[in-house]
């Protein structure tokens, strides 16, 4: 049976208000009546509702974080950051799982604040009007991972998702490989699809490569969705010596489908990904990659959140972190020739 604060008040032989005042501190209690509520607590095992008690206080201890897609390794790695620094904090979590579905998204944030979390962090692939309408009209602190939007007065981090694409196109530029497709996310996720593709096309104009639609494979960030681009792509007979894909999940389906046709990774087509989740350092062929520090984005945002919600400075607004190419089996190390 669930303890009330009636128990409390009964076993201590006070009123209901002066077990409020005890556990709220927001009166002076005689000090022989407060030893007796605290025993009563104690012996009670009393543990008050963390929302009534924010009421009093204007804070909950509750952290909403809204993902798009929990299946995703990336998002998994994301909040495992965000929930070691909540548990330390002393903060508990609210986990919200979109499936992209902008309405789900709208559904959460409206729940969210009826449960009068202190703060969100927020991902998603799009802002829509609505989102900064309730950013706007809410006033909750927010923070924004892996997405950044300049007209939200918000905070946010990421990495620079334009120049790690332009550099890991360069890299196979620089070895001779003129052949370069893409499987890239949808453009309204404007960090990992737009800047990401951005980075790929702008590289391949520097090396006067003019722009070829047939070398643009689209997916959805899934293994499947990819797996069938690439299926696609080589029942057209597009003859391509890498796939540059963005994101890991998409370059396992790239690999997956090009071994069950026989092509050989990275013999005969190099394959890299981005992001560095996991699995990516345990696939086979060991997939090369671009590395963003998830776990250390989970963290940071974290505590940007809770200065925030503590009205404490914060230096910097938009967090961009660094990001390194890493190289593994998918990708040959040596020059191509004969191109």
């Amino acid at each position: 049976m669930k303890i009330t604060i009636n128990e409390v008040a009964k076993l201590a032989g006070v009123s209901k208000a002066t077990v409020s005042r005890v556990m709220n501190n927001s009166k002076p209690v005689n000090p022989e009546k407060y030893e007796r509520v605290l025993r009563a607590i104690e012996e009670l095992e009393f543990k008050p509702n963390p929302v009534a008690q924010g009421l009093v206080h204007k804070r909950t201890g509750l952290i909403g974080v809204v993902i798009p897609d929990i299946t995703n390794p990336f998002f998994a790695e994301l909040v495992k950051g965000i929930e070691e620094v909540v548990r330390e904090k002393n903060y508990n979590m609210i986990l919200c799982n979109t499936t992209h579905n902008g309405n789900k998204e709208l559904d959460y944030l409206n729940m969210l604040k009826e449960k009068y979390v202190d703060g969100v962090i927020f991902m998603t692939a799009k802002v829509s009007h609505e989102h900064k309408e309730f950013f706007r009209k809410s006033k909750l602190p927010v923070t924004f991972i892996n997405r950044k939007y300049e007209d939200i007065n918000v905070a946010s981090l990421d990495i620079d998702n334009y120049q790690a694409a332009y550099d890991m196109t360069t890299f196979f530029l620089k070895r001779g490989h003129r052949r370069v497709a893409i499987i890239r996310a949808p453009l309204t996720d404007k960090t990992s699809g737009y800047e990401r593709y951005r980075g790929y096309q702008d590289a391949m104009e520097f090396y006067d490569i003019k722009p070829d639609d047939a070398l643009v494979m689209r997916s959805n960030f899934k293994i499947e969705s990819a797996y069938n681009a690439v299926k696609k792509f080589l029942k057209e007979q597009k003859p391509v010596t890498v796939i540059f894909a963005t994101s890991d999940l998409m370059a396992i389906g790239a690999i997956r489908c090009l071994r069950d046709h026989n092509i050989h990774v990275p013999n005969q087509v190099e394959v890299a990904g981005f992001d560095d989740i996991p699995m990516a350092s345990y696939y086979s062929p060991s997939i090369t990659t671009v590395r963003q520090p998830i776990f250390e984005m989970g963290k940071k945002a974290t505590r940007l959140l809770i200065k925030e919600i503590k009205g404490e400075p914060i230096n910097s607004r938009n967090i961009i972190f660094p990001y390194q190419i890493i190289l593994r089996e998918s990708t040959l190390k040596t020059p191509v020739t004969g191109e």
